[in-house]
C-alpha cells in the first residue's frame, strides 16, 4: 500500500486553506488505496473533525515546543513565526513520524515557513517529495512542485527556486477542490447575470473581520432585499457581531462551519470574499466575485485575476471600506452582462478536476494498450481535430471526416502499421501509431483532449515501448518527429528515454532499461 505523509498547519494567522486542500488531496489518495497520515502542530479541533469526516487519514500531533530564533547566519523566512519552532526541530519531529512506518512513497509539505533546508533533511528518508506553494519566495528541494494559483506570467516565478530535475504543476487546472464542486458544475445551468443572492465568505478565521464590513456595505448599497448567505468558522472572534448584523438584513442566513459550500455558491449570483484558496471554488462554479486581499500573498493573484477580467478586485483589506464594497455591488447589479462575463471567464480557469489530476501524477494508473477498432473511428476524428491536438501537428488543418474514415479503414488492414488506443479508468487517454519498417518504427502520438498536463504523455510512450518490444522483437529503434516549438512533447519523449538523433528523437531499444 503506498504511504503518504502530509505536513501542514492551520491557525488564526495561517488560516485553514492549507489543511483543507491537503485533506481534499488526501481523500482522493485514499480512494486510490493509499495510506495517508497528517503531521500537524496545534491543529484546531474543528479541522481534525473535518479531516476525519472526509476520510482523509490519521492526524499525528507534533509536540508543542518553545519558539527559538533562527540559527546564526540562517536566512529568516517571511512566515517563520507560523511554524512555532525552528525548521531543524520541525524536521526532526516530522522524521519521527516518517520513520514510524514503511518508507513513504511521497512526503507532501504545504507550509510557508518551511523551505529547502527542511526538505533536504527529510528527502533522504522518502521516495518522493511534493512541495505545495503559492508564494515562490523561497527555495525548494523537491521532486514536484504544485502552485494552483493564476498568474499572467507564471513560468519565471520558480525559475531559480527548484532543482533542475523537478517537475511543476502550475495553475488553477490543478486546484485541489472537493469532488462536489466538479459535480455541481456539471449540472449547473447558465448564469443570467441578475443579482438576487449574495455569498459572503472570508475564510474560517477572518482575523480582520471583513465579513462585518461586507454586511454593512450590503445594508448601505440600497439594492432592496437581496438574499445573503454568510459563512464563517466556529472560532471567528467577531461571531456575535456578525450574528447581530445578519439579523438586521431581512433575508440573511449565517452558516457556521458550512459543509455545503458548493450548494451555497451555486445558489448565489455574486460572491464577496478573500483572494485565497476559495478563489478556485468560485471559479469552478462560474460565480462572479468581488475580491479583497486579506494577506500580502493574495494581492498579486487578485490583481492578475482582475487584469484578466475574471473578478473585480477591490483592493487590500486595510484600504477597502464599506462604501467601496457598496459601490461595486451597485455596479454589478446594474450590469448583468458584466456579471455573466466575469462568470464565464472564471469558469474557464478550472473545471474542478485538479485533485484528480494531481492524484494521477502521484499515483499514476497503468495505461492499457489495445489495437484500434472500427468503433474508434469517430472518437479519433474528434480527438485529432481538437484545437489542442492540431496546435502542434505538422499539418494543423482540420481533417475532413470522409477522408479520415478512408484513412482509418486502410490503416486497420495494414500489417506494417500498429494503431493503438491507450486507456485507463475511466476511459481513453491517448493514441499511438507505429509505422514499422524492418528494425525501425516511426511513432506518432497524441493525447485525448483534456488529458494534457498530467504526465500521461510519458506514461503512454513508455507503455507503447513495452508493447512494441513484446510483439515486434525485431524492432531496435523508435524514431519520432516533433515540432521545435512543442516543448511539452520534447519533455515527454525525453522522460520516456528518447534522445536527440539525426531524425529528431530516437529511442535505442537495445539500451533502454524501461523496455
Amino acid at each position: 500500500m503506498p504511504r503518504f505523509v502530509l505536513r501542514c498547519d492551520a491557525s488564526m494567522a495561517i488560516g485553514s486553506g492549507h489543511v483543507m486542500r491537503c485533506a481534499t488531496l488526501a481523500a482522493r489518495l485514499r480512494e486510490r488505496g493509499a495510506d495517508v497520515e497528517f503531521a500537524c502542530r496545534n491543529l484546531p479541533a474543528f479541522l481534525r473533525e473535518r479531516i476525519a469526516a472526509a476520510g482523509a487519514g490519521r492526524v499525528h500531533a507534533l509536540p508543542e515546543r518553545s519558539n527559538p530564533g533562527p540559527a546564526d547566519g540562517e536566512p529568516v523566512l517571511a512566515h517563520r513565526d507560523w511554524l512555532g519552532v525552528s525548521q531543524a526541530t520541525d524536521a526532526a519531529d516530522t522524521l519521527e513520524i516518517v520513520r514510524a512506518g514503511p518508507r513513504p512513497d511521497w512526503l507532501i509539505v504545504d507550509h510557508y515557513a518551511l523551505d529547502a533546508r527542511w526538505e533536504r533533511a527529510l528527502r533522504p528518508h522518502v521516495r518522493n517529495l511534493l512541495a505545495i506553494d503559492d508564494l515562490a519566495d523561497r527555495d525548494h528541494d523537491c521532486d514536484l512542485l504544485l502552485d494552483q494559483n493564476f498568474f499572467l506570467d507564471p513560468a519565471p516565478r520558480y525559475a531559480r527556486r527548484l532543482p533542475r530535475a523537478a517537475d511543476t504543476l502550475l495553475g488553477p487546472r490543478f486546484a485541489l477542490l472537493r469532488p462536489e464542486f466538479a459535480a455541481t458544475r456539471e449540472r449547473q445551468p447558465e448564469r443570467d447575470g441578475a443579482l438576487r443572492r449574495l455569498f459572503v465568505s472570508f475564510g474560517s478565521f477572518d482575523p480582520a473581520n471583513q465579513t462585518s464590513l461586507a454586511l454593512r456595505a450590503m445594508a448601505a448599497a440600497g439594492l432592496g432585499e437581496l438574499a445573503v448567505d454568510v459563512v464563517i468558522g466556529r472560532d471567528h472572534k467577531h461571531r456575535a457581531e456578525i450574528e447581530g448584523l445578519c439579523r438586521k438584513l431581512p433575508q440573511c442566513q449565517l452558516h457556521v462551519d458550512a459543509e455545503s459550500m458548493a450548494v451555497l455558491m451555486d445558489a448565489a449570483d455574486l460572491a464577496i470574499g478573500a483572494s485565497g484558496a476559495t478563489n478556485w471554488e468560485r471559479c469552478c462554479l462560474r460565480l462572479p466575485s468581488l475580491l479583497v486581499s486579506v494577506a500580502e500573498n493574495q494581492y498579486p493573484i487578485a490583481r492578475d485575476l482582475d487584469t484578466a477580467g475574471v473578478c473585480l478586485f477591490l483592493g487590500r483589506s486595510d484600504a477597502v471600506t464599506a462604501n467601496v464594497i457598496a459601490a461595486a455591488l451597485r455596479r454589478v447589479a446594474a450590469s448583468p452582462g458584466l456579471a455573466r462575463e466575469l462568470g464565464t471567464r472564471a469558469g474557464a480557469l478550472t473545471d474542478g478536476q485538479g485533485a484528480r489530476r494531481v492524484t494521477s501524477r502521484l499515483l499514476p494508473e497503468p495505461i492499457r494498450l489495445r489495437p484500434a477498432q472500427p468503433s474508434d473511428c469517430g472518437p479519433m476524428h474528434a480527438w485529432r481535430n481538437a484545437e489542442e491536438t492540431r496546435r502542434y501537428a505538422f499539418d494543423p488543418a482540420p481533417i475532413d471526416l470522409d477522408i479520415h474514415r478512408r484513412w482509418f479503414e486502410q490503416v486497420l488492414h495494414k500489417p506494417e502499421v500498429a494503431l493503438l488506443v491507450g486507456e485507463r479508468d475511466p476511459g481513453p487517454v491517448g493514441v499511438l501509431r507505429y509505422d514499422l519498417n524492418g528494425g525501425e518504427a516511426k511513432i506518432s502520438v497524441y493525447l485525448v483532449p483534456g488529458m494534457q498536463g498530467q504526465g500521461l504523455g510519458t506514461a503512454l510512450l513508455v507503455a507503447g515501448t513495452r508493447w512494441l518490444r513484446n510483439r515486434y522483437p525485431e524492432v531496435q529503434r523508435i524514431v519520432a518527429e516533433v515540432r521545435d516549438d512543442n516543448a511539452a512533447s520534447f519533455e515527454a519523449f525525453a522522460n520516456a528515454g528518447f534522445r536527440p538523433g539525426s531524425q529528431n528523437l530516437v529511442l535505442d531499444l537495445a539500451h533502454d532499461p524501461r523496455a
